[in-house]
């Protein structure tokens, strides 16, 4: 009869044991589902969806700002800048190199790229097209990269070109002289002076601070206005000039003919 008993007594036991040790990982997967079901923001403040089945948030990201002011001390933009440049081939012709996903500050005023794009194509009576993904957020823009030189004292919109196409022109290996760009002996313009002439066509100049594009590029206004040249497309279309035959480019006032060789 003891050995009965004894033996219930343990069974007993041993459902105990098992019933307290259920109970506690029950407890535990609750806790962890209740985990869960929680958005958590990492530390930047952006909420993560992963632990969310099904959710979906619109995230909008603040563009990188490019500020001139660093450029004078040594830092990261000072490195960024110089090895933008450096992978272009370009020195002094332009401060900044700026990504069209990024703004550019110049003294107080900040200003998008995208804005400045915006407005530009406004002005020529077309609008940018922007797609959306299949969560409804903006898909990012076609990048492309500018140069932008920031307005000094003493400056003229033809100088600042011509300092351009000098920096293009020496990583070429090709020098261009001081007179380069002015009139033939029979008053007809260079080849250097008309591609000038074709620049001024392509670079977009702005009022840092009305906020807008100027139509009037003959005068610039010192550290409150900038000139903005789209360098994937002043490289195309220097690309495409032999400079041996430079003087045989013709030039309307709108557009330029380049000889085929």
């Amino acid at each position: 009869m003891m050995p009965i008993i004894a033996l219930a007594v343990i069974i007993a036991a041993a459902l105990v044991v098992v019933w307290i040790i259920m109970g506690r990982q029950s407890g535990n997967n609750g806790q962890t589902q209740g985990q869960q079901t929680e958005v958590t923001q990492d530390k930047s403040g952006a909420p993560k969806t992963d632990s969310v089945p099904g959710a979906v948030v619109k995230q909008v990201s603040k563009p990188a700002v490019i500020d001139y002011n660093e450029l004078a001390k040594e830092g990261i933009i000072k490195d960024l800048m110089e090895s933008r440049k450096k992978d272009l081939g370009v020195k002094d012709s332009v401060d900044l190199i700026v990504k069209s996903n990024e703004a550019f500050t110049v003294g107080g005023n900040t200003t998008s790229m995208e804005k400045v794009m915006e407005q530009a194509f406004a002005g020529k009576g077309k609008v940018i097209e922007k797609e959306l993904d299949e969560s409804g957020a903006q898909k990012p823009l076609a990048s492309a990269t500018y140069g932008i030189y920031v307005v000094q004292p003493g400056d003229n919109i033809w100088n600042i070109h011509f300092k351009m196409l000098k920096d293009y022109y020496t990583r070429k290996g090709i020098r261009l002289g001081k007179t380069a760009d002015e009139p033939k002996s029979s008053g007809m313009s260079s080849g250097v002076g008309k591609i000038l002439k074709f620049s001024e066509t392509m670079v977009i100049t702005y009022n840092l601070k009305e906020k807008k594009i100027t139509a009037d590029i003959n005068i610039i206004d010192p550290l409150s206005k900038v000139v903005i040249y789209n360098m994937d497309e002043v490289f195309a279309l220097l690309e495409q000039i032999d400079f041996n035959h430079v003087d045989r480019l013709r030039f309307d006032g709108s557009n330029i003919w380049i000889p085929v060789h």
